[in-house]
């Protein structure tokens, strides 16, 4: 009966043992499953505006429309402005659709701009910055030359909106920069004390395939390219914009704690961004397939050459733009391009460890409102020299100004800098305490009985092994 007892007893601690045993190497696995993935954590910090203020983003506007109709005075196919008007005709979609070029007659067809490129025909055929900038303002006064020093004395009142700017080329055509060097702070919020500006859409002077009306807007940091094509906003024409802004500082962890890679500089020329990394992406890839890159890629932070950095690559021309850079963009954009029979990756383009953007609010008003839309008639025609009523196109109506006309409003809503830090949230020290746990709690084990437990299984198996060659060594004795 004790015997049967005693078995009995055995049996279940054992049993309990075998159990506990189990369940606390399954959940050390979990443990070390969760370190292995590295979970974060992210911490909100807020700090406020320093007696300097805060840095004002640099502004790219860019007209939905890249090319004036007036330039194009003639439809004559032996002349340079008409070969570029019937070469945009044709490449140019609308609505979707677009004709195929027939790349192998180019060179008679289009021999007057056979060579030229689209960053030369952008430079003759855009709109003009005196055409776009009517007026402009920045925390209450006019604008000054983008040139400006602090200490540097202007006559306000004979301020140029237009010297504030900068001509800047992107996917999107010629654009125009307001704090390209990025010198501007702002220490008021509001919209009086931001960036004002009355931009001239010229929806009569559009081009005749363009089938967009009004102006794309990117806030961005001045050394960062500005891809408007992917992050910029519209602005409509006959609307008043108001853009709330506010400055986020993003930190992240380098590795191996951390996603990020502290090393990233060292691979480019100048401040690493996703921006550049990106477009040195596609460049990389279109002067592969094309030989050249696009006119916007021309860019001293986009260096393709290696160890020459003086070497700058072709920039493609208007056959090679059409028939080969945008198709590689395509491909790029539908994972579907193939080099060498090869699929090329998708781009590693990681978030930096520190970086900052602006993040914004957009809301729209009607402008210029019904009460004045009169005295906006008068003024308006009375500046262009033209009279109000006349049945002629030269007078301008209250329906031509919303056609052709808006203000946008750019300001910080808060000084305050909301920082975003991610951190890992389980490390080392926390899958140290989560095993200890285990083997404390369910085996009643602890880094000395740890350490002992390893030292007998070591010996044991020591013992084991010794005792197997003696016995292996006396076998081979007998038979002799």
């Amino acid at each position: 009966m004790c015997s049967k007892a005693s078995n009995g007893r055995r049996l279940i601690w054992v049993s309990l043992w075998l159990a506990s045993f189990v369940y606390a190497w399954y959940n050390i696995a979990l443990s070390i499953g969760v370190y292995m993935s590295k979970p974060t954590a992210t911490k909100l910090n807020f700090y406020e505006a320093s007696s300097d203020g805060v840095t004002f983003p640099t502004v790219t506007i860019c007209n939905f429309n890249k090319f004036n109709k007036s330039y194009f005075d003639t439809d004559d196919i032996t002349t340079k402005k008409g070969q570029l008007k019937d070469f945009l005709k044709i490449t140019t979609p609308i609505w979707g659709h677009k004709q195929e070029l027939d790349s192998d007659s180019w060179d008679t067809k289009y021999d007057k701009i056979v060579q030229q490129s689209m960053k030369d025909a952008l430079q003759t055929a855009s709109h003009s910055l005196e055409g776009t900038v009517e007026f402009c303002k920045f925390s209450g006064k006019p604008c000054l030359p983008a040139d400006a020093n602090p200490g540097d004395i202007y006559d306000v009142e004979d301020a140029d909106p237009t010297a504030a700017f900068n001509p800047v080329f992107t996917e999107h055509g010629l654009c125009y920069s307001f704090n390209q060097n990025g010198n501007l702070t702002m220490s008021r919020t509001g919209a009086l004390y931001g960036l004002s500006l009355r931009l001239h859409v010229a929806q009569d002077d559009y081009f005749e395939t363009q089938d967009v009306a009004g102006f794309k807007v990117l806030l961005h940091n001045s050394y960062e390219p500005p891809m408007i094509e992917e992050y910029g906003f519209a602005l409509r024409p006959g609307s008043e914009t108001y853009v709330r802004i506010r400055l986020q500082k993003y930190k992240d962890t380098p590795r191996p704690l951390g996603y990020c890679d502290p090393f990233l500089e060292d691979k480019f020329s100048t401040n690493y961004t996703i921006s550049v990394c990106v477009m040195q992406y596609r460049a990389i890839n279109m002067l592969k397939v094309c030989g050249c890159i696009a006119f916007y890629m021309d860019r001293p932070d986009i260096v393709l050459s290696g160890d020459k950095p003086y070497m700058k690559p072709k920039i493609c021309n208007l056959k090679e733009e059409r028939t080969c850079a945008d198709n590689v963009l395509e491909g790029l954009a539908l994972g579907t391009l193939r080099i060498d029979g090869e699929k090329v990756p998708e781009p590693d383009c990681p978030s930096p460890c520190v970086y900052t953007t602006y993040t914004y609010t957009v809301s729209q008003s009607e402008y210029p409102s019904s009460a004045v839309k009169d005295k906006v008639v008068e003024e308006v025609n009375r500046q262009k020299g033209t009279t109000p009523g006349e049945e002629d196109a030269s007078s301008w109506t209250i329906e031509r100004i919303r056609d052709n006309y808006l203000k946008v409003h750019i300001y910080f809503e808060e000084l305050s800098t909301l920082e975003m830090e991610r951190h890992p949230s389980y490390l080392i020290s926390n899958l140290i305490g989560d095993v200890g746990g285990q083997l404390g709690l369910l085996l009643g084990m602890n880094i000395c009985s740890l350490v002992q437990f390893t030292d007998y299984i070591v010996r044991f198996s020591f013992f084991k092994g010794f005792m197997s060659l003696v016995r292996l060594y006396k076998a081979r004795r007998r038979n002799k």
